[in-house]
């Protein structure tokens, strides 16, 4: 990874850290930057979808909430952070990631936690452990507004 992509991905970590939310730009010129997609509007949590049984992946759009049977977890898509995906019908240089944020609850015990997971995992992980489960992202919709997690035992 060459120092421009780490220090941009550096600064969207400490803005998340910050609670700024916001993300970093890469400096390029305006004719080869892929257009970039704004964030999904902030929107209430939804009733839970179902729940999703360890080693299955399930499809969450921006808001939805799923539980982890057998487990009390409950996983939300919270918002997309940064998309920076090459468009479609366009030739780029480096394919761009997705950047998603998702909040991790266990009622139970009133532990909560929020986690960045990227597309690709070049600037950031893709994958995050919480209350003895793993979750991977496993794809982001061209859109940005839907994901597809794995959920397995950590």
């Amino acid at each position: 990874m060459d120092l421009k992509k780490l220090l941009v991905v550096l600064c969207a970590l400490v803005g998340l850290a910050c609670g700024a939310g916001s993300s970093a730009a890469r400096e390029e010129p305006a004719a080869s930057r892929a257009p970039v997609a704004q964030p999904a509007p902030v929107q209430r949590p939804q009733p839970a979808q179902g729940a999703v049984e360890l080693g299955e992946t399930v499809d969450l759009k921006a808001g939805d909430t799923t539980e982890v049977a057998s487990k009390d977890v409950s996983i939300r898509f919270a918002r997309l952070v940064s998309d920076s995906r090459c468009a479609a019908g366009m030739v780029c240089v480096w394919e761009g990631e997705a950047v998603v944020e998702l909040t991790l609850a266990e009622p139970g015990r009133g532990e909560r936690t929020t986690a960045a997971l990227a597309s690709i995992g070049r600037g950031g992980r893709q994958s995050v452990e919480f209350a003895a489960c793993r979750v991977d992202l496993v794809a982001v919709s061209s859109g940005g507004d839907q994901v597809t997690l794995r959920v397995s035992k950590a």
